[in-house]
């Protein structure tokens, strides 16, 4: 009986296989009002990729000893006691990883609405060009919506992505490279 669970608990794992990691290779940092960037966004950003890796790299480690002490592991006699704790390491690796993944999900989602929030700020603005010309926007043009007095400056995603204007279904849409399209 306990040669089976053992079994089954190994081939589980066996068949799990870990996350892609997520490497972000954009800067994530905000833009800071002139005189405040000292770097530290950067340093930060720069410590939370090195975290993330150095958890990634720890439960692809535990895994891989895992799978060693279950292929090394004596069969015919077989301690349920002394078996539990083959899973301890993996375990505790597991959770400190998905905890992470779940961070990085926050801090993703963040800053989608972030940009979300910029392209509704987008859609006033094209309105207002269409308005104020006379003509609709067809193709996204910040330097017009600038030039026009929309804004003072162009619009930019958090993450480094492109703004475009998208027609669907006979409406246009904003997209970002990155974040998608916005919906409504």
């Amino acid at each position: 009986m306990a040669l089976a669970v053992l079994s089954f608990l190994a081939s589980m794992f066996i068949n799990i296989q870990p996350a892609e990691p997520y490497v972000p290779n954009r800067p994530t940092s905000v833009a800071q009002p002139a005189g405040l960037d000292d770097g530290s966004d950067e340093k930060k950003n720069l410590l939370e990729r090195l975290e993330f890796q150095k958890k990634h790299q720890n439960f692809q480690a535990s895994y891989l000893d895992l799978i060693q002490k279950i292929g090394s592991a004596d069969t015919t006699k077989i301690n349920t006691r002394k078996d539990r704790d083959l899973f301890k390491s993996y375990n505790r690796a597991r959770a400190d990883f998905s905890d992470t993944l779940k961070k990085v999900e926050e801090y993703e989602k963040d800053f989608r609405l972030k940009c979300f929030a910029k392209m509704r700020s987008l859609i006033l603005a094209v309105l207002f060009y269409d308005r104020k010309t006379g003509a609709r926007m067809t193709k996204f043009d910040a330097d017009e919506l600038v030039k026009i007095g929309a804004f003072q400056e162009a619009p930019a995603c958090p993450r480094g992505g492109r703004y475009s204007i998208i027609y669907k279904d006979g409406r246009r849409l904003f997209n970002c490279s990155i974040h998608g399209t916005l919906k409504n």
